[in-house]
């Protein structure tokens, strides 16, 4: 069995992390530990392995070498659906939504994870409808509210992306990974979903993927940034906005826009 990991050690870390293609390295060494019960960002320029970074951390890829441990247990040879269940989520694993269905129906199906551990899409009307006050809460938080019963395939980009993010939440996983949650979204978007992440990290773990650097500045207590393939630079989002060599990666000065 084992062991419970301790307080303070970080719920994901990797270790010396590696991912050749064809000789070359798109990933080389990289040390990464992350809080438990914190909002943490991994960015950089075009091209510096977040990606691919991202598709270890999350066992979509397997190392050329190194490890990746989710509270303390390697999971480097693991594989999504394993990791998932030991908590460790990334948003598009689960929040992937069914077209056809409305989007109180999306949250109650992915809130069912927490009835007894299956997807039972033939349990009654009643006993799914015992959902419905969990649901509508989580689509209060976003301002989804009067698209409830609006088919997903209906919902205007944005929305149906802010729908993946509230299924993805519906799971109650320790851990969730989001690969650029901003993306696609209106100004009118943006703010409700960072405070919804901001509530999120209140009693679980972010690690997050964002172009969004005044989204970034607002939510992540520690920034770790990447470029061609290693960690440049890593700190709070001040410390490594007004690094030198970060400026540089983004071209005098993108770092700070």
């Amino acid at each position: 069995m084992t062991a419970p990991p301790e307080a303070d050690a970080p719920i994901l870390e990797a270790r010396q992390l590696c991912r050749q293609f064809s000789g070359f390295y798109a990933v080389k060494d990289v040390n990464l530990k992350v809080k438990r019960h914190s909002v943490h960002a991994l960015i950089g320029p075009n091209g510096a392995g977040k990606t691919t970074c991202f598709n270890l951390l999350t066992t979509f890829l397997r190392p050329s070498s190194g490890q990746v441990l989710f509270n303390g247990r390697d999971i480097s040879r693991s594989d999504p659906a394993s990791v998932s269940a030991l908590g460790l989520v990334r948003s598009f694993q689960i929040a992937a939504v069914f077209s056809h269905m409305t989007v109180l129906e999306n949250v109650r199906i992915a809130l069912q994870r927490k009835t007894g551990g299956t997807f039972t899409f033939w349990r009654s009307v009643k006993v799914l409808s015992a959902l419905d006050e969990r649901a509508m809460d989580l689509l209060d938080s976003v301002g989804l509210t009067r698209w409830k019963n609006v088919k997903a395939c209906d919902l205007p980009y944005g929305r149906k992306r802010v729908l993946e993010l509230v299924t993805t939440i519906a799971m109650e996983p320790e851990m969730i990974l989001l690969d650029e949650p901003m993306a696609g979204l209106g100004h009118e978007d943006i703010w409700p979903v960072v405070e919804l992440i901001r509530k999120v990290a209140q009693g679980r773990t972010v690690l997050m993927v964002e172009h969004n650097m005044k989204v970034i500045s607002h939510l992540c207590e520690t920034v770790t940034v990447l470029q061609a393939g290693q960690v440049l630079a890593e700190g709070s989002y001040d410390e490594v906005s007004r690094d030198p060599r970060v400026i540089e990666a983004y071209v005098g000065g993108a770092a700070h826009a």
